[in-house]
């Protein structure tokens, strides 16, 4: 028997079979996948720290972890700037039903941001700083206790799909209209992330933005499920009048029924160019 101790792949010369850690264990426990992978809580993947903390692509910043938050809520104080401010942005994108609060800080690091964490933990251990302002740079600056390529935007396990999309704000978007959707926090899918997305029962539909960062991500994915060993995987980009998932939900596009529609699978790359040229 071979294993790769950093990716988990593993191959059985006597039996013939292959698979990832997570299907190892279920062998060995004699318990489903699913089981499996309860058994390792995403706390222990998050108590691990990077070797060498990488910088967010969008930022130079090298940030500090929050020390005090406050939850954004429909009766926060009008007066103070920073949570009048908040409150317009969650309310203008319609995400008041995101399952997972926003917050802001006082905190001069994350000045005039929205504070989006990637689970419910006390201490918020991982943690997207989205600016309030568009025109500020950068936009987005990520904690740096754990790697981005290590987390996904919490979704369902057991749903017959899932949506993988670029940001949390998409997801969350998608996620209140009842799409199953998650985030890479970028378009390049990482070993660990798609180990994580191979557990999921159903179809793998990639939903990044429809440029070209985002045809490239889905062209580097394809690469990286073979590797893995994988199921086909299916695309589906945001309507072509919109920047993203969230734009598309602020103008009260039906996005389930748009999903059902429009998704498509990876056959063959003209697929993605002639998706492009949709209205």
């Amino acid at each position: 028997m071979s294993i790769n101790s950093e990716t988990g792949l593993w191959q059985c010369f006597k039996s013939g079979e292959v698979g990832d850690f997570y299907k190892l264990v279920s062998i060995l426990e004699r318990v489903s996948v699913k089981v499996a992978l309860s058994m390792f809580s995403v706390e222990s993947f998050l108590s691990e720290s990077p070797r060498q903390p990488q910088e967010d692509s969008a930022s130079s910043v090298r940030v500090k972890p929050l020390k005090q938050v406050t939850k954004i809520t429909h009766d926060m104080d009008p007066t103070d700037p920073t949570s009048s401010k908040a409150w317009m942005f969650i309310d203008s994108r319609k995400l008041w039903e995101s399952r997972i609060p926003f917050y802001v800080t006082t905190d001069k690091a994350y000045r005039n941001r929205i504070i989006i964490p990637l689970a419910e933990y006390k201490n918020i251990p991982f943690f997207q700083a989205r600016a309030l302002d568009d025109t500020m740079h950068p936009k987005y600056i990520n904690s740096l206790n754990i790697k981005k390529s290590s987390m996904l935007y919490p979704y369902s396990h057991s749903k017959d799909k899932i949506l993988v999309c670029e940001g949390p704000l998409d997801a969350i978007s998608l996620q209140i209209q009842g799409v199953n959707a998650t985030a890479t926090m970028g378009c390049k899918i990482s070993g660990w992330q798609a180990k994580m997305l191979s557990q999921t029962p159903g179809k793998i539909i990639l939903a990044f933005d429809n440029d070209s960062a985002g045809i490239n991500g889905i062209k580097h994915f394809e690469r990286l499920r073979k590797q893995c060993g994988m199921q086909e995987f299916f695309f589906c980009f945001p309507p072509k009048k919109y920047k993203d998932w969230n734009e598309a939900h602020m103008a009260d596009v039906n996005l389930s029924n748009y999903i059902n529609e429009n998704t498509m699978s990876f056959d063959f790359e003209f697929q993605i160019n002639n998706a492009l040229k949709q209205p």
